[in-house]
């Protein structure tokens, strides 16, 4: 992980900055105009976050910038607090706790487990079946004392509740983008 500090300049900075410096290169982040009035007029200034890298760890971490672009993810504090918490346990009802980024993976599992039922439906066989068919599934300590036996349906609630918790995590991230 990059180590941002907050700097100031009165000239607008590049993000990637490969030629200031022949030690390594400048990476940064959130960059702000802020405009003062004074006796001599309006002074701009720029503030900003920035990392220094060397060559040889730009080469690492501009690929991770590339994914992020890829993938649409923003170099931004605000997004790093948002994969965070994406990471961190959140409370169940049955009181273990899972990832709200394990939501994908739970609608991975569903979107399998779904069509096999009604296929099977289809065929004539009796999907009530898989009404009773349970399956552990783990929380974050990943014990086997810690693993809940659900059925299709508490999954399809558990899914449902991680996929609140990033709803709610992504609608905090976009609100303070805006602050």
């Amino acid at each position: 992980m990059l180590n941002y500090k907050t700097v100031e300049s009165g000239v607008l900075p590049c993000e990637i900055d490969i030629s200031s410096s022949k030690d390594g290169v400048y990476i940064r982040r959130n960059i702000k105009k802020i405009e003062t009035e004074s006796e001599t007029g309006v002074l701009t200034k720029y503030q900003y976050e920035e990392a220094f890298v060397s060559h040889s760890e730009y080469e690492t971490v501009s690929k991770d910038l590339l994914v992020k672009q890829i993938f649409s993810e923003d170099n931004t504090p605000e997004f790093d607090e948002y994969k965070k918490k994406l990471d961190t346990p959140v409370l169940y009802k049955n009181g273990k706790t899972y990832k709200p980024k394990w939501a994908d993976l739970y609608n991975k599992k569903l979107n399998e487990i779904i069509p096999v039922m009604n296929a099977y439906g289809q065929l004539g066989g009796d999907i009530s079946k898989f009404k009773n068919l349970k399956v552990n599934i783990y929380d974050v300590e990943a014990t086997s004392e810690n693993a809940e036996m659900m059925s299709v349906l508490d999954i399809i609630e558990l899914w449902f509740f991680l996929l609140t918790k990033q709803e709610e995590y992504f609608n905090e991230y976009k609100q303070s983008l805006k602050n």
